[in-house]
């Protein structure tokens, strides 16, 4: 699916100016969950800020609707970095101008 066609899922929510400014500036979380993952693989915080600031439009996969959270919502990238198709879904974070990284993990594999 191509962020530009008319079927496309909505546009990315969040700008990628956003993203990067707040990424580039260490104002992300990274829940317990999503950490234990990242550290089974070897990975860490810098190592999903670098990816993270390596994102491109043609990166986006689809944004979509918070379940219960009607004013929120997910953006969810698919990215080559480092040689590897990975999974990264973002959305803003409670504190104004922080973002919350839901899901980082290689694209298709459990997490």
């Amino acid at each position: 699916m191509s962020v530009g066609s008319s079927d496309a899922w909505p546009p990315p929510h969040y700008t990628l100016g956003e993203v990067t400014s707040a990424f580039s500036n260490d104002r992300f979380v990274v829940p317990a969950r999503v950490a234990r993952h990242l550290r089974s693989c070897g990975w860490d915080r810098a190592f999903v800020c670098d990816c993270v600031l390596a994102l491109g439009i043609e990166s986006f996969h689809k944004s979509v609707p918070h379940r219960t959270r009607l004013d929120v919502w997910l953006d969810i990238y698919r990215p080559v970095f480092r040689g590897e198709r990975m999974y990264v879904k973002l959305t803003v974070h409670e504190r104004d101008g922080w973002f919350l990284v839901l899901s980082f993990c290689l694209d298709g594999s459990d997490h």
